[in-house]
Protein backbone atom coordinates (compact mmCIF):
# COMPACT_ATOMS: atom_id res chain seq x y z
CA UNK A 1 0.00 0.00 0.00
CA UNK A 2 1.91 3.30 -0.77
CA UNK A 3 2.10 5.78 2.04
CA UNK A 4 -0.03 8.81 2.68
CA UNK A 5 1.67 11.70 2.44
CA UNK A 6 1.50 14.36 5.16
CA UNK A 7 -0.49 17.42 4.51
CA UNK A 8 1.13 20.73 3.53
CA UNK A 9 0.79 23.55 5.95
CA UNK A 10 -0.96 25.22 2.75
CA UNK A 11 -3.60 23.06 2.71
CA UNK A 12 -4.38 22.52 6.54
CA UNK A 13 -4.50 26.19 7.28
CA UNK A 14 -6.17 28.33 4.17
CA UNK A 15 -7.50 31.01 5.88
CA UNK A 16 -8.61 29.35 8.97
CA UNK A 17 -8.04 30.70 12.45
CA UNK A 18 -5.41 29.75 14.84
CA UNK A 19 -8.00 27.42 16.66
CA UNK A 20 -9.05 25.48 13.44
CA UNK A 21 -5.10 25.51 12.40
CA UNK A 22 -4.63 23.64 16.02
CA UNK A 23 -7.19 21.15 15.68
CA UNK A 24 -6.64 20.17 11.74
CA UNK A 25 -2.84 19.54 12.41
CA UNK A 26 -3.74 16.88 15.77
CA UNK A 27 -6.28 15.58 13.83
CA UNK A 28 -3.58 14.44 11.49
CA UNK A 29 -1.37 13.35 14.46
CA UNK A 30 -4.08 11.62 15.59
CA UNK A 31 -4.97 9.22 12.78
CA UNK A 32 -1.24 8.82 13.13
CA UNK A 33 -1.15 8.05 16.94
CA UNK A 34 -4.36 6.27 17.39
CA UNK A 35 -3.86 4.26 14.87
CA UNK A 36 0.17 3.22 15.21
CA UNK A 37 -0.11 2.98 19.07
CA UNK A 38 -3.83 1.45 19.56
CA UNK A 39 -4.38 -0.08 16.41
CA UNK A 40 -1.25 -1.12 15.86
CA UNK A 41 -1.61 -0.16 11.93
CA UNK A 42 0.78 1.51 9.65
CA UNK A 43 -0.42 4.84 8.35
CA UNK A 44 2.30 7.05 7.94
CA UNK A 45 6.21 5.97 8.01
CA UNK A 46 8.25 7.38 10.31
CA UNK A 47 9.80 10.34 8.16
CA UNK A 48 6.52 11.55 7.54
CA UNK A 49 5.45 11.33 11.50
CA UNK A 50 8.41 13.30 12.03
CA UNK A 51 7.26 16.05 9.53
CA UNK A 52 3.88 16.52 11.01
CA UNK A 53 5.29 16.87 14.57
CA UNK A 54 8.05 19.75 13.10
CA UNK A 55 3.74 20.66 11.44
CA UNK A 56 2.25 21.18 15.17
CA UNK A 57 5.53 22.64 16.68
CA UNK A 58 5.46 24.90 14.23
CA UNK A 59 1.72 26.30 15.04
CA UNK A 60 2.79 26.55 18.96
CA UNK A 61 5.08 28.78 17.87
CA UNK A 62 2.50 31.12 15.99
CA UNK A 63 0.62 30.83 18.88
CA UNK A 64 3.73 32.13 21.06
CA UNK A 65 4.05 34.53 17.93
CA UNK A 66 0.48 35.52 18.65
CA UNK A 67 0.63 36.08 22.27
CA UNK A 68 3.89 35.64 23.46
CA UNK A 69 5.98 33.11 25.77
CA UNK A 70 4.70 33.69 29.29
CA UNK A 71 6.51 32.20 32.68
CA UNK A 72 3.36 30.84 34.95
CA UNK A 73 4.05 29.28 38.47
CA UNK A 74 3.17 25.69 38.66
CA UNK A 75 0.43 26.50 41.55
CA UNK A 76 -1.46 28.64 39.53
CA UNK A 77 -2.23 26.14 36.80
CA UNK A 78 -4.87 23.43 37.51
CA UNK A 79 -5.32 20.41 35.69
CA UNK A 80 -8.73 19.76 33.23
CA UNK A 81 -10.38 16.93 34.68
CA UNK A 82 -12.28 16.04 31.88
CA UNK A 83 -9.75 16.03 29.58
CA UNK A 84 -9.57 12.54 28.27
CA UNK A 85 -5.78 11.11 29.73
CA UNK A 86 -6.49 10.29 32.95
CA UNK A 87 -3.39 8.15 32.97
CA UNK A 88 -0.05 9.12 34.74
CA UNK A 89 1.77 6.35 36.18
CA UNK A 90 4.66 7.68 38.36
CA UNK A 91 7.21 5.94 36.46
CA UNK A 92 6.75 8.27 33.31
CA UNK A 93 6.37 11.43 35.90
CA UNK A 94 9.91 10.56 37.19
CA UNK A 95 10.92 9.72 33.40
CA UNK A 96 9.39 13.13 32.06
CA UNK A 97 11.18 15.03 35.46
CA UNK A 98 14.48 13.56 34.92
CA UNK A 99 14.28 14.69 31.27
CA UNK A 100 13.25 18.18 32.73
CA UNK A 101 16.36 18.00 35.11
CA UNK A 102 18.60 17.63 32.66
CA UNK A 103 17.10 19.29 29.29
CA UNK A 104 14.90 21.90 30.75
CA UNK A 105 11.31 22.63 29.22
CA UNK A 106 11.85 22.71 25.72
CA UNK A 107 8.37 23.60 24.20
CA UNK A 108 5.72 25.47 26.38
CA UNK A 109 2.79 24.09 27.75
CA UNK A 110 -0.58 25.16 26.53
CA UNK A 111 -3.03 26.78 29.01
CA UNK A 112 -6.19 28.79 29.19
CA UNK A 113 -6.89 31.62 30.98
CA UNK A 114 -9.80 31.71 33.67
CA UNK A 115 -11.31 34.45 34.57
CA UNK A 116 -9.99 33.96 38.67
CA UNK A 117 -6.83 34.38 37.13
CA UNK A 118 -6.04 30.68 37.33
CA UNK A 119 -4.92 28.73 34.43
CA UNK A 120 -6.46 25.34 32.85
CA UNK A 121 -4.27 22.88 31.10
CA UNK A 122 -5.03 22.23 27.18
CA UNK A 123 -1.75 20.88 26.66
CA UNK A 124 1.43 19.39 29.00
CA UNK A 125 -0.13 17.81 31.99
CA UNK A 126 2.51 15.43 31.94
CA UNK A 127 5.16 18.48 32.20
CA UNK A 128 2.92 19.58 34.98
CA UNK A 129 2.61 16.90 36.91
CA UNK A 130 6.80 16.34 36.67
CA UNK A 131 7.56 19.93 37.15
CA UNK A 132 7.65 19.72 41.22
CA UNK A 133 10.54 16.97 41.05
CA UNK A 134 12.80 18.77 38.55
CA UNK A 135 12.78 21.31 41.01
CA UNK A 136 10.40 23.69 38.66
CA UNK A 137 8.33 26.34 40.26
CA UNK A 138 7.23 28.23 37.09
CA UNK A 139 6.63 26.50 33.43
CA UNK A 140 6.75 28.52 29.86
CA UNK A 141 3.11 28.69 28.33
CA UNK A 142 1.33 29.91 25.46
CA UNK A 143 -2.39 30.51 25.63
CA UNK A 144 -5.34 29.74 23.35
CA UNK A 145 -7.68 32.59 22.41
CA UNK A 146 -11.03 33.01 24.82
CA UNK A 147 -12.54 32.67 21.27
CA UNK A 148 -11.15 29.42 20.69
CA UNK A 149 -12.06 27.46 23.60
CA UNK A 150 -15.74 28.22 23.77
CA UNK A 151 -16.67 24.86 22.20
CA UNK A 152 -16.72 22.34 24.83
CA UNK A 153 -16.81 19.60 22.01
CA UNK A 154 -13.92 21.43 19.72
CA UNK A 155 -11.47 21.66 23.43
CA UNK A 156 -12.01 18.37 24.42
CA UNK A 157 -11.25 16.73 20.71
CA UNK A 158 -8.29 18.84 20.63
CA UNK A 159 -6.98 17.47 24.29
CA UNK A 160 -7.53 13.78 23.05
CA UNK A 161 -5.37 14.46 19.84
CA UNK A 162 -2.91 16.00 21.96
CA UNK A 163 -2.69 13.45 24.98
CA UNK A 164 -2.65 11.07 21.95
CA UNK A 165 0.58 12.67 20.32
CA UNK A 166 2.39 13.81 23.24
CA UNK A 167 1.87 10.31 25.44
CA UNK A 168 0.70 7.22 24.35
CA UNK A 169 -2.86 6.82 25.40
CA UNK A 170 -3.71 3.61 27.77
CA UNK A 171 -6.71 1.91 26.03
CA UNK A 172 -8.15 2.27 28.69
CA UNK A 173 -8.13 5.96 28.61
CA UNK A 174 -8.98 5.74 24.51
CA UNK A 175 -12.41 3.94 25.37
CA UNK A 176 -13.38 6.56 28.52
CA UNK A 177 -13.19 9.36 25.71
CA UNK A 178 -14.68 7.57 22.73
CA UNK A 179 -17.84 7.10 24.87
CA UNK A 180 -17.79 10.84 25.81
CA UNK A 181 -16.58 12.35 22.47
CA UNK A 182 -19.69 10.29 20.56
CA UNK A 183 -22.05 11.61 23.54
CA UNK A 184 -20.87 15.42 22.82
CA UNK A 185 -21.59 15.01 19.54
CA UNK A 186 -24.57 12.97 19.46
CA UNK A 187 -26.43 13.87 23.12
CA UNK A 188 -29.22 11.17 22.53
CA UNK A 189 -26.67 8.98 23.81
CA UNK A 190 -26.37 10.45 27.59
CA UNK A 191 -27.20 8.45 30.03
CA UNK A 192 -27.15 5.07 27.92
CA UNK A 193 -23.29 5.07 27.98
CA UNK A 194 -23.21 1.41 28.73
CA UNK A 195 -25.13 0.71 25.42
CA UNK A 196 -22.70 2.38 23.15
CA UNK A 197 -20.47 -0.70 22.87
CA UNK A 198 -23.81 -3.05 22.94
CA UNK A 199 -24.39 -1.25 19.66
CA UNK A 200 -21.32 -1.28 18.16
CA UNK A 201 -21.05 -5.02 18.92
CA UNK A 202 -24.39 -5.89 17.28
CA UNK A 203 -23.71 -3.79 14.15
CA UNK A 204 -20.08 -5.41 13.28
CA UNK A 205 -21.96 -9.06 13.97
CA UNK A 206 -24.27 -8.19 11.67
CA UNK A 207 -21.61 -7.61 9.01
CA UNK A 208 -19.83 -10.63 10.33
CA UNK A 209 -23.02 -12.92 8.92
CA UNK A 210 -23.57 -11.15 6.02
CA UNK A 211 -19.70 -11.66 5.15
CA UNK A 212 -19.50 -7.56 4.31
CA UNK A 213 -16.94 -7.01 7.46
CA UNK A 214 -14.01 -6.56 4.67
CA UNK A 215 -15.77 -3.53 3.36
CA UNK A 216 -15.27 -2.02 7.17
CA UNK A 217 -12.02 -2.08 6.64
CA UNK A 218 -11.43 -0.81 3.49
CA UNK A 219 -13.81 2.11 4.21
CA UNK A 220 -11.53 3.44 7.70
CA UNK A 221 -9.11 4.69 5.30
CA UNK A 222 -11.49 6.35 2.55
CA UNK A 223 -12.24 10.25 2.37
CA UNK A 224 -14.71 11.06 4.20
CA UNK A 225 -17.31 11.55 1.03
CA UNK A 226 -16.47 7.69 0.66
CA UNK A 227 -17.30 7.40 3.95
CA UNK A 228 -20.36 9.10 3.81
CA UNK A 229 -22.22 7.49 1.08
CA UNK A 230 -21.14 4.37 3.17
CA UNK A 231 -22.74 4.82 5.92
CA UNK A 232 -25.99 6.31 4.39
CA UNK A 233 -25.95 2.95 2.50
CA UNK A 234 -25.44 0.72 5.21
CA UNK A 235 -27.29 -2.20 6.62
CA UNK A 236 -28.20 -0.21 10.40
CA UNK A 237 -30.83 -1.25 12.11
CA UNK A 238 -30.62 1.38 14.66
CA UNK A 239 -29.52 4.90 14.33
CA UNK A 240 -27.60 4.56 17.65
CA UNK A 241 -25.45 2.64 15.57
CA UNK A 242 -25.28 5.15 12.43
CA UNK A 243 -24.15 7.58 15.00
CA UNK A 244 -21.60 5.29 16.69
CA UNK A 245 -19.58 4.27 13.73
CA UNK A 246 -19.65 7.51 12.05
CA UNK A 247 -17.69 8.91 15.17
CA UNK A 248 -15.01 6.13 14.68
CA UNK A 249 -15.08 6.48 11.08
CA UNK A 250 -14.11 10.28 11.40
CA UNK A 251 -10.90 9.70 13.47
CA UNK A 252 -10.09 7.04 10.68
CA UNK A 253 -10.63 4.66 13.73
CA UNK A 254 -11.39 0.76 12.57
CA UNK A 255 -14.88 0.06 14.33
CA UNK A 256 -13.89 -3.85 14.59
CA UNK A 257 -10.57 -3.03 16.55
CA UNK A 258 -12.73 -0.39 19.19
CA UNK A 259 -15.36 -2.96 19.44
CA UNK A 260 -12.82 -6.32 19.62
CA UNK A 261 -9.87 -4.46 21.49
CA UNK A 262 -10.42 -1.04 23.04
CA UNK A 263 -14.69 -1.21 24.72
CA UNK A 264 -14.21 -4.83 26.54
CA UNK A 265 -11.51 -2.46 28.82
CA UNK A 266 -14.47 -0.63 29.96
CA UNK A 267 -15.30 -3.90 31.55
CA UNK A 268 -12.72 -4.92 33.41
CA UNK A 269 -13.51 -4.37 37.61
CA UNK A 270 -12.78 -1.03 39.39
CA UNK A 271 -9.76 -2.05 41.26
CA UNK A 272 -7.96 -3.02 37.90
CA UNK A 273 -8.91 0.59 36.17
CA UNK A 274 -7.73 1.99 39.44
CA UNK A 275 -3.99 0.14 38.84
CA UNK A 276 -4.30 1.32 34.82
CA UNK A 277 -4.56 4.69 36.31
CA UNK A 278 -1.71 4.38 38.68
CA UNK A 279 0.77 1.90 37.57
CA UNK A 280 0.14 2.14 33.84
CA UNK A 281 -0.30 -1.53 33.21
CA UNK A 282 -0.66 -2.93 30.31
CA UNK A 283 -3.93 -3.93 28.04
CA UNK A 284 -3.04 -7.43 27.65
CA UNK A 285 -1.76 -8.05 31.29
CA UNK A 286 -5.09 -6.31 33.05
CA UNK A 287 -7.37 -8.17 30.03
CA UNK A 288 -5.68 -11.86 32.12
CA UNK A 289 -5.49 -10.23 35.39
CA UNK A 290 -9.44 -9.35 34.90
CA UNK A 291 -9.96 -13.37 34.31
CA UNK A 292 -9.60 -14.07 38.59
CA UNK A 293 -12.91 -13.51 38.45
CA UNK A 294 -15.62 -14.51 41.63
CA UNK A 295 -17.04 -16.13 38.88
CA UNK A 296 -14.56 -17.95 37.26
CA UNK A 297 -13.26 -19.45 40.80
CA UNK A 298 -16.52 -19.56 42.13
CA UNK A 299 -16.03 -17.87 45.65
CA UNK A 300 -17.37 -14.17 46.83
CA UNK A 301 -16.30 -11.16 45.35
CA UNK A 302 -14.29 -9.88 48.97
CA UNK A 303 -12.16 -13.13 48.58
CA UNK A 304 -11.92 -12.55 44.58
CA UNK A 305 -10.63 -8.75 45.44
CA UNK A 306 -8.24 -9.86 47.50
CA UNK A 307 -6.65 -12.81 45.22
CA UNK A 308 -7.03 -10.14 42.56
CA UNK A 309 -5.13 -7.46 44.17
CA UNK A 310 -2.11 -10.26 45.40
CA UNK A 311 -1.34 -11.31 42.01
CA UNK A 312 -1.62 -8.10 40.37
CA UNK A 313 0.62 -6.42 42.63
CA UNK A 314 3.30 -9.86 42.22
CA UNK A 315 2.88 -8.79 38.28
CA UNK A 316 4.27 -5.36 38.82
CA UNK A 317 6.70 -5.62 41.64
CA UNK A 318 8.45 -8.50 39.77
CA UNK A 319 7.77 -6.63 36.62
CA UNK A 320 6.08 -10.19 35.17
CA UNK A 321 5.99 -10.49 31.14
CA UNK A 322 2.49 -11.41 29.66
CA UNK A 323 3.65 -15.05 29.20
CA UNK A 324 4.69 -15.35 33.12
CA UNK A 325 1.37 -13.46 33.54
CA UNK A 326 -0.81 -15.89 31.59
CA UNK A 327 0.90 -18.57 33.58
CA UNK A 328 0.52 -16.76 36.92
CA UNK A 329 -3.20 -16.35 36.33
CA UNK A 330 -3.99 -20.21 35.09
CA UNK A 331 -2.01 -21.18 37.95
CA UNK A 332 -4.53 -19.37 40.38
CA UNK A 333 -7.40 -20.40 38.55
CA UNK A 334 -6.31 -24.27 38.67
CA UNK A 335 -5.69 -24.01 42.73
CA UNK A 336 -9.18 -22.43 43.00
CA UNK A 337 -10.41 -24.80 40.56
CA UNK A 338 -9.06 -27.95 42.98
CA UNK A 339 -9.58 -26.33 45.94
CA UNK A 340 -13.67 -25.94 44.81
CA UNK A 341 -13.76 -29.56 43.59
CA UNK A 342 -13.04 -30.82 47.34
CA UNK A 343 -15.07 -28.53 48.86
CA UNK A 344 -17.75 -29.17 46.55
CA UNK A 345 -17.04 -33.35 47.19
CA UNK A 346 -16.72 -32.51 51.23
CA UNK A 347 -20.29 -30.45 50.69
CA UNK A 348 -21.60 -33.65 48.98
CA UNK A 349 -20.65 -35.93 51.71
CA UNK A 350 -22.12 -34.26 54.57
CA UNK A 351 -25.04 -34.53 52.78
CA UNK A 352 -24.75 -38.29 52.28
CA UNK A 353 -23.89 -38.69 55.92
CA UNK A 354 -27.04 -36.53 57.23
CA UNK A 355 -28.86 -38.99 54.51
CA UNK A 356 -27.71 -42.30 56.01
CA UNK A 357 -28.51 -40.15 59.98
CA UNK A 358 -32.23 -39.58 58.98
CA UNK A 359 -33.19 -42.97 57.46
CA UNK A 360 -35.82 -44.38 59.63
CA UNK A 361 -34.52 -48.39 59.56
CA UNK A 362 -38.00 -49.78 61.36
CA UNK A 363 -39.75 -49.40 57.91
CA UNK A 364 -37.08 -50.91 55.65
CA UNK A 365 -37.31 -54.42 54.62
CA UNK A 366 -34.96 -57.36 55.81
CA UNK A 367 -33.65 -57.54 52.36
CA UNK A 368 -32.53 -53.62 52.13
CA UNK A 369 -31.25 -53.76 55.17
CA UNK A 370 -29.11 -56.51 54.52
CA UNK A 371 -28.07 -54.77 51.34
CA UNK A 372 -27.59 -51.60 53.46
CA UNK A 373 -24.97 -53.23 55.94
CA UNK A 374 -23.32 -55.20 53.30
CA UNK A 375 -22.58 -51.51 51.41
CA UNK A 376 -21.67 -50.03 55.37
CA UNK A 377 -19.15 -52.93 55.92
CA UNK A 378 -17.64 -52.33 52.78
CA UNK A 379 -17.13 -48.62 53.20
CA UNK A 380 -16.17 -49.45 57.12
CA UNK A 381 -13.08 -51.85 55.91
CA UNK A 382 -12.08 -48.93 53.04
CA UNK A 383 -11.99 -46.57 56.08
CA UNK A 384 -10.02 -49.07 57.99
CA UNK A 385 -7.43 -48.93 55.62
CA UNK A 386 -7.25 -45.29 54.97
CA UNK A 387 -7.01 -44.30 58.51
Amino acid sequence: MSSKKPVEISQLFGQAGQSQQIHQLKSQIEKLEVEIIQLRANVFSSEEKTTLEQQIEQLTNQLATQGGIHEIAVSLIDPDPAQPRQTFPQLIIQERAESLRRQGQQNPIVLIPQLDGRYKIFDGELRWRSAPSAGMTKLKAVFLPKEDTSDEVVVFEGQLVSSIHSQKLHDLDLATALIRLIIYKYPDLSGREDEIPKFLNAFINRLVRSKKLQYLALIKDSDLITQQEWLETSDFKEHEEHEIVSVLLGLQLNPVSINNNIFPLLKVTEDLKNVIRSEGLETSKVRELNKLSSEQMKIDESEALMIRTQVTNRVIEEKLSLSQTKTLVKQTLEQYSTSNSKAKQNKQMDKTIKDIQSINLKILEQTRLIKLRQVLQEKLDEIKTLM
